[in-house]
């Protein structure tokens, strides 16, 4: 089991490799074509406001006491699935 700051750091590393993903993702824009660049683009939007999310429960954790930041770690595994979903539903709609 990963201690408060293994986990944090753990978080800051996902958190990176969000964002290098979504940058990833925003230099292919160009290539889709108009009629879908407007569905991309929300997309994208959508998967900031996800990232943020995770963002905020870094904050959280890095503020929690050792009686709840558990409580924050499950809630912050439930954000984390809710991107990988949105990141991998993303992915396999704008191949």
């Amino acid at each position: 089991m990963l201690t408060k700051d293994e986990y944090i750091a753990e978080m800051k590393t996902r958190l990176d490799a969000w964002s290098a993903e979504i940058d990833k993702l925003q230099e292919k824009a160009h290539e889709v074509k108009e009629d879908a660049k407007v569905k991309y683009e929300e997309q994208l939007v959508a998967l900031r406001e996800k990232r943020a999310e995770g963002e905020k429960k870094l904050d959280e954790m890095q503020a929690a006491t050792e009686s709840n930041w558990e409580q924050l770690k499950v809630e912050t595994e439930h954000v984390w699935e809710a991107f990988k979903d949105s990141f991998n539903t993303f992915k396999s709609h704008f191949k």
